[in-house]
């Protein structure tokens, strides 16, 4: 099980000058980056001796997958949203995501096996 722990300080001096509706905005902002960074990331793999462009595109997601996060923190501040509720979704999901790849999974075996 992967448990996700980091260090982000308290959002609130950013969240009281820029305001929360900005704030709003830059996680949409941060979110699209992120998911930009994720297509680039994945188009680097692909290319042929291209480490650089590689490593540059891995470095990318990693920056981009930290705002996001920060910008995470400041949505959980804003709307009062613990760890613990956000867990529980995440409990749910992965559990329906267990349920269909093992359902999944012996479909194919059956095929096989001609059940």
């Amino acid at each position: 099980m992967s448990l996700l722990l980091f260090d982000i300080p308290d959002q609130t001096p950013v969240l009281k000058l820029y305001g929360e509706e900005v704030q709003h905005i830059v996680a949409m902002e941060e979110c699209s980056e992120l998911i930009q960074a994720i297509s680039k990331t994945y188009r680097a793999q692909s290319l042929p001796n291209t480490c650089t462009t590689r490593d540059k595109a891995r470095l990318n997601l990693i920056e981009e997958a930290a705002d996001a996060l920060i910008c995470l923190q400041q949505l959980m501040d804003m709307y009062k949203i613990t760890e613990l509720d956000i867990q529980g979704f995440i409990d749910k999901k992965c559990k329906r995501q267990e349920e269909r790849v093992n359902a999944e999974l012996s479909r194919r075996n059956c095929g096989r096996e001609n059940c």
